[in-house]
């Protein structure tokens, strides 16, 4: 069987076919804020409140004000303009925002694993059929082992003493602990069925290849850690780029002050894509 990595497009097809408005409105949201699950229905997810109607040198624009789940909510802005010939969602989703009723616009149970659970169920119907390329990456499981399989042992700088335990499979591994061992094991590239967490990743692929996002501007659009992201960028910097806004009162302005290294890489006709 062959696969093919799903287009920004052919996503987009996808998600305006939900016949569904909530769901589909939220997957617009985490696909053009480049979020996870939990920042669009569950412990992260958006206030009503959190979206800035504003404009960038002239240039209208929506600023969504997203809690950013691997850094415990800190705040980071996704500033889009809203002119549809660059970005034919960010009216709409400012409206979605504008006319719901309730505190949250995207929670599908009032319990937060409830509601991403909902909306990954919904995700595997709308993107049935995509599959996303899984790069080969080394993860660790826990081995158990017996005393006759213990070639070693030593104290460690820990000053904790450590077995050095052979496997049936011939490899070695150092452990303290007294039942099991952590073997690395490798898995191989592959092919895996498109779920929700995949529209992050479309979108980064989208911003760095289409619109020319650096290391800087990833980080601040989809928060990641901003030397991972460009090895060039000091590390003393991530404090300060990464502050936690949540009580600062002038949040806002610092917050657009971001989005503003980005924004004008968005103002882009996507037909010219």
């Amino acid at each position: 069987m062959s696969y093919h990595q799903p287009t920004d497009t052919e996503v987009r097809v996808r998600i305006e076919a939900i016949e569904n408005e909530q769901y589909r409105h939220a997957f617009m949201f985490q696909l053009l804020v480049c979020g996870r699950i939990s920042e669009v229905c569950g412990k992260y997810a958006p206030l009503v409140s959190d979206v800035i109607e504003t404009e960038f040198n002239g240039e209208p624009a929506v600023l969504f004000i997203v809690k950013t789940a691997k850094r415990r909510g800190r705040l980071r802005p996704c500033a889009l303009p809203l002119n549809p010939e660059y970005e034919p969602w960010a009216k709409p989703l400012l409206d979605y925002f504008s006319q719901t009723e309730t505190k949250y616009p995207f929670m599908f149970h009032e319990k937060f694993e409830h509601s991403i659970r909902y909306a990954q169920w919904e995700a595997e119907k709308a993107f049935d059929g995509f599959y996303w390329p899984m790069i080969q990456y080394t993860r660790t499981e826990e081995v158990p082992y017996t005393k006759d399989m213990v070639l070693s042992s030593r104290f460690g700088d820990k000053g904790y003493e450590e077995f050095l335990v052979k496997l049936e499979d011939d490899s070695r591994y150092w452990t303290s602990n007294t039942e099991f061992v952590k073997k690395s094991v490798k898995v191989a590239e592959r092919w895996k069925p498109f779920r929700s967490h995949c529209l992050r990743k479309r979108r980064s692929i989208t911003l760095t290849l289409d619109y020319g996002f650096d290391g800087f501007d990833i980080a601040y659009f989809g928060g990641w850690t901003e030397t991972g992201q460009d090895p060039n960028i000091p590390a003393a910097l991530k404090h300060y780029l990464h502050m936690d806004l949540k009580s600062a009162a002038e949040s806002t302005v610092l917050l657009k002050k971001m989005a503003g290294r980005y924004f004008k890489k968005l103002c882009v006709p996507r037909k010219s894509l």
